[in-house]
Formats: C-alpha cells, sequence, structure tokens
C-alpha cells in the first residue's frame, strides 16, 4: 500500500465495477419493491449543519443533531464512553418489521429516528422513554437533522416534513428531489441531496424552494460544510464545491476518477473524500492542491460505501491524527491524516455497512452480524464488542457520553456508564 496517485481509470474492469454499483438503488429500494407497485430511489450515506441559534433554543455542542454529527461530517463525538460500555436501555418497535436502517440524531435529549413502516420516534435519552411518535406517509430511510428548533426528515416517497421539537407539524411538502441521507440546516435554510443529482436548499419555516445545483448524476452522499462552501462527491466522480450563498459552482470540479458514496470529512482548510475502490485523497479546498492521496493494493479489493470518520488537527498547514476508512469487505483502515500512510488494518467478523464514529481514543462501529464493535484507535484492536438482536444498518450516534444504535430488527439500544 502506498499514497502516489495511480489513475483509477486505468482499472477498467474494476471502474465499470463501481459506475454498476452507483446506478444501483439501495438494499431498502429492493425490499421496498417487493411491498409497493411504486419504484422509488434513496440511497444512505452522511449529512451535516451548523446549529441553528435562536432566541429560544439552540443544539448543545454534546449533541449529535446530524448524521455525522457535524456540518464538516468528521463523525468525531465530544466527551467520553467507558472502556466496557453497559447496556443502559433498549427501545423497541411494536413489530419486528418495523425496524431501521436510518442513522438515529440525538438533539435537546432526545433520540430521533423513523423506521421502515413510516412511524417517526423521539425518545428520551436519559431513560428510553417514548416522548412522542408520528405517522408519515411512507417509510423511513434518510436520518433526520435538528437546528435546537426544527426537526427535518423525510419518507422514501420524496414526502419532506419538518416538525418542532414537541412533535407538532410545521410544515410537509412533496418533492421531486427525493433525499439522500437526511438535509443539513444552514440558519434559515435547509439544504439536502438528491438521488437525481441536485443539491437543493429550501426555506426552513415555509419549505418553499430557493435553489437548485446539479450535478448531472446520481448523488449517494450527504455535503459537508466549510465557511461559505458546500462539498460533495458523486457518481460523475468528482468533488463540487457550491456556494452555499446562491447554488452557484466556485470553479471546476475536482476529478477524483472514480465514484464517491461517502460524505468528505473536513478538517481547517483540507477536505479528506475516499472513491468507492478505495482511493483517498487530501484537498486543499480554496485552492484544489492535492495534499495527499492513498490507493490501495488492488488485492485488498476494497468497497467502500460508507462514510470516514477523521480526528485531526491543524498545524500549520498540515494534519495530525487518524483518518479510519471502512470497507464492505469486512476491513477497516487507519491512515495517518498527515501523508495518507497506513496506520493498521482490521478485519471484523461480518461485513459493515455502518460508517464509524469516533470518540476519545476508541472507534465505534456496528456490522451485519448484529455487533457493536469498539476499537482501539492507535492500533486497531478490537478491545470490545456486544451482540444485539438484528443487522445493524445504521451508523452509531454519540452524545452526553452515551452511544445510541439502531438495527433492523427494530431496535435501539443505548449504551454508557451505570450510575
Amino acid at each position: 500500500m502506498h499514497s502516489e496517485h495511480v489513475p483509477f481509470f486505468q482499472n477498467n474492469e474494476l471502474n465499470l465495477k463501481m459506475q454498476k454499483s452507483c446506478s444501483q438503488r439501495s438494499r431498502f429500494s429492493f425490499r421496498r419493491k417487493l411491498r409497493s407497485t411504486l419504484f422509488l430511489t434513496w440511497a444512505t450515506c452522511s449529512v451535516f449543519s451548523h446549529c441553528y441559534t435562536s432566541l429560544t433554543s439552540r443544539c448543545a455542542r454534546a449533541d449529535w443533531p446530524f448524521v455525522r454529527g457535524n456540518t464538516s461530517g468528521t463523525g468525531v463525538a465530544e466527551g467520553s464512553l467507558p472502556d466496557t460500555p453497559a447496556s443502559l436501555w433498549e427501545f423497541k418497535t411494536e413489530k419486528s418489521d418495523e425496524g431501521f436502517e436510518a442513522t438515529p440524531i440525538i438533539a435537546n435529549g432526545l433520540v430521533i429516528v423513523g423506521d421502515f413502516k413510516g412511524s417517526f420516534y423521539a425518545i428520551e435519552l436519559a431513560t428510553g422513554k417514548l416522548v412522542w411518535k408520528n405517522k408519515l406517509k411512507q417509510g423511513v430511510v434518510v436520518p433526520a437533522a435538528c437546528n435546537g428548533n426544527r426537526i427535518i426528515i423525510a419518507d422514501f416517497d420524496s414526502n419532506l416534513y419538518c416538525f418542532d421539537l414537541s412533535g407538532k407539524e410545521v410544515w410537509a411538502r412533496e418533492t421531486e428531489q427525493p433525499m439522500v441521507n437526511g438535509a443539513i440546516i444552514l440558519g434559515a435554510d435547509v439544504i439536502y441531496a438528491s438521488d437525481y443529482g441536485s443539491l437543493v436548499c429550501l426555506d426552513l419555516e415555509t419549505g418553499k424552494e430557493k435553489w437548485i445545483y446539479e450535478t448531472g448524476d446520481q448523488l449517494k452522499s450527504s455535503p459537508s460544510v466549510w465557511k461559505n462552501l458546500s462539498f460533495l462527491g458523486g457518481c460523475d466522480s468528482q468533488l463540487h464545491k457550491v456556494d452555499i450563498s446562491n447554488g452557484q459552482s466556485l470553479g471546476t470540479p475536482i476529478p477524483l476518477m472514480s465514484p464517491t458514496l461517502c460524505t468528505p470529512n473536513v478538517i481547517g482548510d483540507i477536505v479528506i473524500t475516499p472513491t468507492q475502490p478505495g482511493n483517498v485523497y487530501a484537498i486543499r479546498v480554496d485552492t484544489g492542491e492535492k495534499v495527499w492521496s492513498y490507493t490501495p493494493d488492488p488485492a485488498l479489493g476494497l468497497d467502500v460505501r460508507s462514510s470516514p470518520a477523521t480526528s485531526a488537527t491543524v498545524d500549520g498547514n498540515t494534519l495530525k491524527g487518524t483518518v479510519v476508512l471502512p470497507s464492505r469487505n469486512r476491513r477497516i483502515l487507519a491512515l495517518d491524516a498527515s501523508n495518507g500512510k497506513v496506520k493498521w488494518e482490521s478485519l471484523l467478523r461480518k461485513r459493515s455497512d455502518s460508517s464509524p464514529v469516533i470518540c476519545g481514543d476508541r472507534v465505534w462501529i456496528g456490522s451485519s452480524d448484529g455487533k457493536v464493535y469498539g476499537l482501539d484507535l492507535a492500533t486497531g484492536k478490537e478491545v470490545w464488542s456486544y451482540q444485539l438482536s438484528g443487522q445493524i444498518l445504521a451508523s452509531p450516534a454519540i452524545s452526553n457520553d452515551k452511544l445510541v444504535i439502531a438495527t433492523e430488527k427494530g431496535s435501539i439500544v443505548c449504551f454508557g456508564s451505570r450510575p
């Protein structure tokens, strides 16, 4: 393995495989096809937003109000978790087929998530008790977003909803742009990526459309934000820079040589984005300069569809820290954030469709065998695991020293320290 770039398009067979996966719909789209006469589309990934401040309430810094925890998309949680977290509570839906693929968010002491059948829940983080429940028109497979006042959610029939924290509907609208991976809330704007290849901006209070940016190909990831710029990659194998004030492209998109299904990580003025075959690029956002790149050994057979997590700080013009890269072939890689070199490699027992979250000196991730894993951030060694019922398709959410994760069988489990 090395960090020098080899043009991905030289591998025509692998490139065709990546393009095919971009043209496919998500796992749940096929399950849904069996349950409905409608062919509906969506894709999972990750999404981020600034906490929106109002006169009445705001998101606490320790909250996890977006799928990757912050607008930078880094997947890093504040606070700490015990080395061996205990199960504090479990919430179960009424039926096992009312399961979860969406990652929960945590805001204002509430765990907020929708299930396959369209139920939308707010659960008390401290106790696991149901606070309120709403019924949407269709099922939910994307995460919600919250700014401390408003909650944005979408179902898989292209319906968007806005609720307040008490569960009261503020507005609902049908859109021609089906959401992937949730929205971000920036001031008075709701910004989300569409499976049809658009970045869409709506008014938070009314749901009216403000602008649309077209990429020309499918999007499978959500945007990250740096200053006034939004970054997103897609099936067109490019990293787009969009001015979030008006939806205009800033400069020519940066070529990535292959599709990306992941939400970029932004640390300082450097954006880190992987492609589906496992190439990883660190790019300076204002100039487009490549800081470093990582190209995996083809023998690894990486298939990166979940978002990375990056715990790093800016030291002058470089980063110091670790990039954790998940692959669907059970491999978890850690790269040096300063140069892209491999620090360690860990192998899970089963495939993971979950994106990792870093909290303290641990990496937390779920897998298809129903286990939640804790890996040592320095070595990749498995230091903790816990068996749940059903596959884990969602990612962990960490807030107030508690880890929350949902399963396909309708369970939401909270871990932390016992009193």
